[in-house]
């Protein structure tokens, strides 16, 4: 059971991982805010 345990925590730790990890990669550079910000500098 432990052993099981173990492996569900790790699964839900690397899945909560890569999603944040791919919101991080999202949020550094979207297309739409470039364009914004291009937009606001002229």
């Amino acid at each position: 059971m432990d052993g099981i345990y173990f492996l569900v925590l790790l699964a839900f730790g690397a899945l909560t991982g890569a999603l944040l990890a791919l919101c991080a990669a999202l949020g550094a550079n979207p297309p739409s805010a470039r364009q914004t910000d291009d937009e606001r500098g002229r």
